[in-house]
């Protein structure tokens, strides 16, 4: 009898253990058999070979159950243990969210993971990118030694994966800060809209090619208040673009329908959805 290879978990970790005594059941080599022994906190999942001279070389052997544990773990670490180590980033880094936010953060993440958000992330390419790393890096602890504890190993030997983690779950977590900020922008600029009463009952928005805006009444007329005059010179006073403007009028204004013709020239959706979201179904869009 031959133990070939010991995989090491801390034993409080009962789903990682179901979830790696399953998977080596599947994948082991024929004529190996597991073992299980405690040592301290840890739980060690040991590869016997009972026939070991029976079996074929000694190295060829070594090297098949090498690679068999290479693949087995790297798939371990993508998949059940990330989810894992989200968790436990999003809980040390970002403590100083609501408890809901954090739970919102994590599916968030784990969904880009996925690849079940349209999200430009690094998290979404982060399996393919780092499983050959981590599956070589494996093969290479265990040319010299025949142990391997799992959580040690990333601890130590996955610092730059567990680095790109981080910095991933930080850059999904400012976009939730920002989009929250923004929403609740626009719920304080609906809440300005409600309260007034329309200026005008209608605004039609006319784009010029310069990606300036006009605006006139129902009657087609040049709308020019002056409350708009002031909003337009600071347009020379400070760094304010026509689109800021343009949504500032429209608020000051808050008229019972917007048209915007020629919505095509707006080059910035982002306008856009600002004004449909503040107003909701009072706008329309004509030629």
């Amino acid at each position: 009898m031959m133990r070939f290879f010991s995989i090491g978990i801390e034993e409080n970790n009962l789903d990682l253990k179901k979830s790696i005594v399953k998977k080596i059941e599947e994948t082991k080599p024929e004529g190996f058999v597991i073992e299980e022994k405690r040592a301290g906190n840890l739980l060690f999942i040991n590869y016997i070979l009972h026939n070991p001279y029976d079996s074929g070389p000694w190295n060829l052997i070594r090297e098949k159950l090498q690679h068999c544990i290479a693949d087995v773990l790297t798939d371990l670490i993508l998949d059940d243990l990330q989810q894992a180590m989200i968790q436990r980033i999003i809980h040390d880094e970002f403590f100083y969210f609501e408890k809901e936010e954090m739970k919102y953060i994590c599916q968030e993440v784990l969904a880009t993971v996925r690849g079940e958000k349209n999200r430009v992330s690094r998290l979404s390419s982060l399996k393919n990118s780092w499983h050959g790393r981590i599956r070589e890096r494996i093969i290479e602890h265990l040319d010299t030694n025949s142990e391997i504890i799992i959580e040690g190993f990333i601890r130590f030997r996955l610092k730059d994966f567990t680095k790109e983690l981080v910095q991933g779950i930080s850059s999904i977590a400012d976009e939730i800060l920002i989009e929250r900020e923004y929403n609740e922008f626009i719920k304080l600029l609906r809440y300005f809209v409600e309260i007034q009463e329309p200026k005008i009952n209608e605004v039609h928005v006319i784009v010029e090619d310069d990606r300036k805006y006009v605006l006139l009444d129902d009657s087609y007329r040049v709308i020019n208040n002056d409350v708009l005059k002031e909003l337009a010179k600071e347009i020379s006073d400070k760094e304010i673009s026509y689109d800021d403007l343009l949504i500032s009028s429209l608020i000051t204004i808050a008229p019972s329908k917007i048209t915007i013709h020629d919505s095509e020239k707006i080059k910035n959706t982002e306008l856009l959805n600002t004004i449909n979201k503040v107003f909701g179904g009072k706008v329309s869009y004509e030629p």
